[in-house]
């Protein structure tokens, strides 16, 4: 069986206060888009077996597909079930554009048909909360807004298309350490994610664009100056909406059309430095929730 591993990107980030548990309340707004890993799920006799064709992934159990598989196993008792689960990887790794989230949430939906679970979309947003923020989001990707620490997810109807240059510069920003560098200023309001959910229905495109917001972004950039360099190169070929994604090091650019992002992105490419990835990509609907 062949599932595909949506990209996401947030559109607007707002931290807001520190909880008990440690993490950040915070409300983001996120969508999915067309950049995407594959996994081949198929069944085995007994045991896990994951590879991956990035050699930097992890295939044990640091990896959230096996946590996944594992906690499918042990919630329902399939002690003696097998899997093996190929990750065609295209998604750049700790990006902030939550390929290894929509690994674990395709996972899921794999084991579910793949061993006849009949679990409903409740029970797998539930697995998905265990297994991180993004988790339950990319179980059916589209456009929504999520709050406490990422988890829980309001789908919005389609809010139609738009259009991004991602820009991914070659380092690894750790999410923890990022979160941990934030300083907290005054209470943000929460209204601003519905205006900005409102701007993308109207298709304003001058409108997203001073929405935009990443309270994150201030602190990588501080740290890794190769945020502002990839923002240099998108203003260096026109584009004014510009964020970063998650806590990093992805920066998108809004764009008018799938025809000016992949002629920004190819005169982009000819500009960065080696190991550098840039994409053409497009926001791309909720999936259907019977995968």
């Amino acid at each position: 069986m062949n599932f595909r591993s949506q990209a996401k990107i947030n559109l607007c980030i707002h931290l807001l206060e520190k909880r008990p548990d440690g993490y950040h309340e915070l409300v983001t707004l996120m969508e999915a888009v067309d950049l995407a890993d594959d996994l081949i799920i198929n069944q085995q006799k007994t045991g896990i077996t994951v590879t991956c064709t990035n050699p930097v992934v992890p295939t044990d159990d640091r990896n959230l597909v096996v946590k996944a598989v594992n906690l499918v196993k042990r919630k329902y008792k399939l002690k003696d079930q097998g899997v093996s689960i190929n990750i065609i990887k295209r998604i750049p790794v700790a990006a902030g554009l939550a390929g290894g989230s929509g690994n674990a949430a395709m996972t899921l939906h794999g084991l579910n048909r793949l061993w006849a679970l009949g679990l409903k979309k409740e029970q797998l947003i539930e697995l998905a909360v265990e297994l991180g923020s993004d988790v339950p989001f990319c179980l059916y990707g589209g456009a929504a807004i999520a709050f406490g620490r990422g988890e829980k997810v309001i789908w919005l109807d389609d809010p139609g298309t738009r259009h991004y240059v991602l820009v991914c510069p070659p380092i690894s920003v750790s999410s923890g350490w990022a979160y941990s560098r934030v300083k907290l200023g005054l209470t943000k309001d929460r209204s601003s994610i519905s205006l900005l959910s409102s701007v993308m229905q109207t298709d304003d495109f001058k409108k997203l664009i001073s929405c935009l917001n990443n309270d994150l972004e201030a602190v990588v950039s501080a740290r890794f100056p190769e945020i502002n360099r990839a923002r240099g190169y998108l203003t260096d070929n026109g584009v004014n909406g510009m964020l970063m994604s998650g806590s990093g090091p992805a920066v998108f650019g809004l764009v008018s059309s799938r025809k000016s992002a992949e002629r920004i992105a190819s005169d982009v490419r000819n500009m960065v430095e080696p190991f550098w990835q840039v994409f053409a990509v497009s926001s791309i609907a909720r999936e259907d929730e019977d995968l």
